[in-house]
């Protein structure tokens, strides 16, 4: 049986705007509808929710992508930057939320409406569901990935020897789905004695 549920979450970030860095609240209201009858599943979506806002955004730089320039120079000395494709308003803080968390639960439970609402906004709430028009979130982006990614900041690139593994950032946060999840080894460590080649 699917279950509705109401989530509210709330997280300080900063916003880069108008060539001004300013810190923001942000109260965030989800309406979700569970889609397994696995508990395990349906626990585990809403503690990936929970860790991609308070892992991810919480005090993070919220910026246009446009200004990538900014956003490197953030990152390189140290600052939690999450690139947008538009400027950093209420309302696209919020359709992006809408469908990242929607990604990263993987239709083990879905966001049906996700309200917000913020400081600097004057505490206007803006609100979003499935029948809103996706706007600048129809292009392909991290917005759509089941990752704790949350930036296209470019990185240097490695040198053509080294291969670079993508982590979700779900295991290293034991938050595999349980079906992922590897059973446990016994940790045996088998020792071989192979006889030295004098020749």
């Amino acid at each position: 049986m699917n279950v509705r549920l109401q989530y509210d979450l709330d997280f300080l970030a900063g916003i880069y705007y108008q060539d001004q860095l300013q810190m923001n609240r942000y109260t965030v209201s989800l309406n979700l509808l569970t889609k397994t009858k696995d508990s395990a599943s349906t626990n585990i979506a809403l503690d990936r929710a929970k860790a991609f806002v308070h892992g991810a955004l919480e005090s993070t730089v919220f910026i246009n992508q446009e200004n990538m320039e900014r956003a490197e120079f953030m990152q390189m000395i140290g600052i939690n930057v999450t690139t947008l494709p538009e400027e950093p308003v209420d309302q696209i803080i919020g359709m992006m939320l809408y469908y990242k968390l929607n990604a990263v639960m993987e239709e083990r439970m879905v966001v049906t409406s996700l309200d917000i609402s913020s400081t600097l906004g004057d505490s206007v709430w803006y609100q979003h569901d499935e029948d809103d028009v996706s706007g600048p979130f129809v292009t392909d982006g991290w917005w759509h990935r089941a990752t704790m990614q949350h930036e296209t900041v470019e990185r240097e690139t490695e040198p053509g020897n080294i291969v670079k593994v993508m982590s979700t950032g779900w295991y290293e946060l034991d938050l595999e789905w349980p079906e992922n999840t590897a059973p446990a080894s016994d940790n045996t460590v088998v020792f071989a004695n192979f006889p030295r080649n004098e020749k």
